[in-house]
């Protein structure tokens, strides 16, 4: 830890390449639960998240009063907030998600110059703005450029968020004629980012050539077959590039070298950071490969650690998987229960055989255990196609069957006369037929962790459990929370009612 916080934030301005740019440092207090100013480097523990918040740079007197009312309210509130995750190397090329409501970029000179006359004429006299092809080509770059920061493949509803946040904030941009107002906005925008994709793909950018025609399965012919692309909310579903110096060749020579520093004691800090400096080597390989899960542990062991699991859905997704979890389902349980409750029927019943050793077993292991299992009935799915339960030395033989069968699920095994307050002797997780996972302790624990290794392994999740999968995912760890189902949206509208 340095000694004073000039030193500190000398050394994150030389580690996050922040040299020239005015930042002011804050750490999570954790008594408010949210972020404070930081004026001494005592405030900090071990571990503690630290976020660099910029400082928007002075402007001209001539360029404040041309964008008074557009570009600083939106430079304030995008003002590029990081966390610092687990590596300074980081090569995540993406640090933020989809922002709700989107922020408009600050437009170029010229084009905002014609925004502000327009938006000061339809104040005056209701006057629209019929935009000349190159003001409206200069607003689509800059939106295109905007939305590639956050995603190449945006969904329908994303660009209606875009299009929307365009003319609420330029009025004078509305369509006369629209019901929305911003239909044809929304369309250019599609056609605008499709053209910047395909001079993305002539510069070898990774996310959208992994789509070029000449990818695809010999005898397609077109290009829309088989899109790969994020559908789960993943902020960094394939990287950009290597980290600077680096090749195929030196990631591969790194890679080996990592299942030699793997046998080592004592070497977390070193395989973090090599699994950190490989993780677009990595992404590759899932993405453009689709390996199988025992080769693909046979070639990355190191993946398959719970440290290295939260690690890697963070750079996927940006957001902290094992410990948002937990306490989003702990938030969510006193409701959760209370829906259940107002469930009529057999699927009552159902709900309160798996809740009975709550009562009897006051751990908060074991609520959580049960809340899930609750949760999957009441989306009318089978909770053991999620977690199965084997007794030690009685079911070994079977167990073994099973689990080469099992596609995706969680295992638990229990002593033969454990009771209720005993815990079990091992929970781990199954994928394809492989044991990938064990020593979790509990079932919500291995939910997490299975979470974690479908984004990392690029996994889609069973059919038979899509509900409680979708309500984990969009509901519970708030990721993609505004495209949900019908079923997930009536739980969701419930718990918050």
């Amino acid at each position: 830890m340095p000694a004073s916080l000039n030193a500190l934030s000398k050394k994150i301005e030389n580690e996050c390449g922040l040299q020239g740019q005015k930042f002011r440092l804050q750490y999570m207090d954790k008594d408010f639960n949210e972020f404070m100013n930081l004026t001494s480097v005592s405030d900090l523990n071990d571990k503690d998240t630290v976020r660099v918040v910029h400082m928007p740079a002075e402007s001209t007197p001539l360029a404040h009063s041309l964008s008074s009312d557009s570009c600083d309210a939106d430079t304030e509130n995008s003002s590029a907030d990081t966390d610092i995750l687990s590596s300074s190397e980081s090569t995540s090329a993406r640090s933020s998600l989809w922002p709700t409501p989107f922020i408009l970029p600050c437009f170029p000179y010229d084009v905002q110059l014609k925004l502000d006359q327009g938006n000061s004429a339809f104040r005056t006299d209701g006057k629209f703005c019929i935009p000349d092809p190159k003001l409206k080509s200069g607003i689509l770059d800059a939106l295109a450029e905007e939305i590639i920061n956050y995603k190449a493949y945006p969904s329908d509803s994303e660009f209606s968020d875009v299009a929307e946040a365009l003319v609420a904030k330029h009025p004078c941009l509305k369509e006369q004629g629209s019901v929305s107002g911003y239909s044809g906005w929304k369309m250019s925008l599609k056609y605008k980012l499709a053209n910047y994709r395909s001079r993305l793909r002539s510069l070898g950018c990774p996310e959208v050539t992994v789509n070029a025609l000449k990818h695809k399965p010999e005898g397609t012919s077109s290009p829309a077959y088989g899109i790969k692309k994020p559908k789960k909310a993943e902020v960094n579903y394939t990287c950009p590039g290597f980290p600077a110096g680096e090749t195929t060749e030196s990631q591969e020579k790194m890679r080996v070298d990592l299942l030699a520093e793997l046998k080592k004691r004592n070497n977390d800090e070193t395989v973090r950071r090599m699994m950190d400096m490989t993780f677009a080597y990595r992404r590759h390989e899932i993405v453009h490969d689709s390996p199988l899960v025992a080769a693909f542990k046979s070639r990355w062991p190191a993946l398959f650690q719970v440290r290295e699991i939260n690690a890697e859905f963070r750079r996927i997704t940006t957001v902290p998987l094992q410990s948002k979890f937990l306490s989003q389902l702990d938030r969510f349980s006193d409701d959760l229960l209370k829906v259940f409750t107002k469930r009529g029927g057999v699927v009552n019943k159902r709900i309160q055989d798996v809740m009975v050793p709550m009562p009897q077993n006051g751990t908060i292991e074991t609520k959580r255990e049960c809340i899930l299992k609750g949760l999957c009935i009441y989306l009318n799915e089978d909770p053991h196609n999620l977690v199965k339960e084997y007794l030690k030395d009685v079911d070994s033989e079977s167990a073994e069957a099973d689990i080469k069968k099992t596609v995706m699920g969680i295992y638990v095994v229990k002593h033969e006369f454990a009771e209720a307050t005993d815990d079990p002797e091992d929970v781990g997780i199954v994928l394809e037929g492989v044991e990938v996972l064990s020593g979790l302790g509990n079932v919500a624990m291995a939910t997490a962790m299975l979470l974690g290794l479908i984004y990392s392994l690029n996994l889609t999740y069973p059919k038979e459990l899509r509900y409680t999968f979708e309500v984990l995912l969009k509901v519970i760890l708030e990721l993609d929370s505004n495209n949900l189902s019908g079923k997930a949206q009536a739980l969701k509208t419930k718990l918050f009612t």
